[in-house]
């Protein structure tokens, strides 16, 4: 009896002691030293992150050009281009024969006085630019004589304000530099539009003279694209235009345009044309294509400019579109896998693990942005699960792989003696 007393006293010990020893293995962190088995450790790295809405699309012409035709001018009688003829300014489009010489003279004579009086008006605001030009190198060559930098700001705060608003826009952080410079590109822009406007006084002032010797009348295009469409009648437009400029035109999803923006840049694809151009979103009215229904998903379609298309790209290829919505250039990122909510573990070099709570930035596939406490080239855990103890030691599995002669080069004579001396002498 005494016997068997002892094997039960004796098991419960042993018992006792096993169910201690588990405990503090699993729950007492403090009281017991646990080291780590780390198969799995990798590098934080530098890297550029593109978060890609991939979408097929269309090629169509960028903006579409509408003539029209009034039969109040007169009689139609021909059309002077065909459909898929290439076009500029000033190129013939149709003729008409006018009904009433006298009062289609009137009519060009007008337009023709409309556009002078759009050209004084423009030449009077060219003035004014020049004025404040002219107002500025003094203002210069003055801050030059109290040697003050001349690509600093401006200090006239009344001639700044008058530049701000004939020019439109705030230049209150621009130095003297930028500030002529957009002065001067202002004044160019309105010398183009002048001659624009010359140009189109002078096609009525010559319509207006041939009325006197002929009461036909060619109308001339004011665009330069190709002739898409040209009506079966009189009806309007009686011819449409597609301009030069190609795009790309997608549908996107209720969900897919809440996010995409104008500007954003984008690849774009064809197989036809066997190339990739550059292109960016251009607008998002966030307007569906088609009247919403109730019952039915809405879409709504979206242009993608197309940069510099070769001749091979023309109007109805299919297309693959790649918008970047988001992106972050030389970010510090890890894997996703390796993240324990916004925790990563580094190993240290001084043999530790040790826990990072990090911000989290643009996450793409498996690779997540990091913004703090974790630097490029730091040893992270892959599985964080493989750790046992947070400040813990750890240690990884030796690759035999790796133990060949041909890496004993890569040791020079010195280190190779070194590590040789470390395992023979004691401590």
């Amino acid at each position: 009896m005494g016997h068997k007393r002892k094997w039960i006293t004796a098991g419960m010990l042993g018992v006792l002691f096993v169910g201690i020893n588990l405990y503090l293995i699993k729950e007492d962190l403090l009281l017991v030293d646990r080291t780590s088995v780390v198969h799995d450790q990798k590098q934080a790295q530098t890297e550029d992150l593109q978060e890609i809405l991939v979408k097929d699309g269309v090629i169509h012409t960028a903006t579409e050009q509408h003539v029209y035709f009034s039969e109040q001018l007169g009689m139609f009688t021909r059309f002077l281009v065909e459909e898929g003829q290439v076009v500029t300014s000033g190129t013939p489009l149709y003729e008409y024969d006018v009904v009433d010489l006298e009062e289609q003279r009137l009519l060009f004579d007008s337009e023709a006085e409309q556009i002078r009086s759009e050209i004084n008006a423009v030449e009077s605001y060219i003035s004014e630019l020049e004025t404040l030009e002219r107002q500025l190198s003094d203002a210069t060559i003055s801050s030059s004589s109290t040697d003050a930098n001349p690509t600093s700001s401006l200090d006239d705060q009344e001639l700044l304000l008058n530049i701000e608003l004939e020019v439109g826009i705030d230049i209150s952080d621009a130095t003297i530099d930028q500030t002529r410079s957009l002065l001067n590109q202002q004044i160019g822009e309105q010398e183009a539009a002048v001659g624009r406007l010359e140009a189109q006084e002078a096609k009525f002032t010559r319509l207006s003279e041939g009325l006197e010797e002929s009461p036909t009348v060619q109308v001339e295009s004011d665009f330069n694209g190709k002739i898409a469409h040209l009506s079966e009648g009189v009806e309007n437009p009686l011819i449409t235009i597609y301009s030069d400029n190609l795009t790309s035109r997608i549908l996107l999803t209720d969900e897919e345009a809440l996010y995409v923006l104008a500007g954003m840049p984008a690849k774009v694809s064809s197989p036809v044309a066997n190339s990739t151009v550059d292109g960016a979103v251009v607008a998002n009215p966030q307007l569906p294509k088609e009247e919403p229904k109730t019952d039915e998903k809405s879409y709504y379609s979206v242009d993608v400019d197309l940069q510099e298309p070769g001749p091979e790209w023309f109007i109805g290829q299919n297309v693959v579109n790649e918008i970047v919505t988001d992106e972050a250039l030389g970010a510090t990122t890890v894997p996703t896998i390796s993240l324990d909510e916004k925790r990563l573990y580094t190993l240290s070099p001084t043999g530790l693990i040790e826990p990072r709570l990090v911000d989290l930035g643009l996450r793409v596939e498996d690779r997540q942005e990091v913004y703090s406490n974790v630097e490029p080239a730091e040893w992270i855990v892959i599985d964080p699960l493989q750790v046992e103890r947070f400040n813990s030691a750890y240690i990884t599995p030796m690759n035999v792989d790796r133990l060949t002669t041909d890496n004993l080069g890569t040791l020079g004579k010195r280190s190779s003696w070194k590590h040789v001396l470390l395992g023979v002498l004691p401590n």
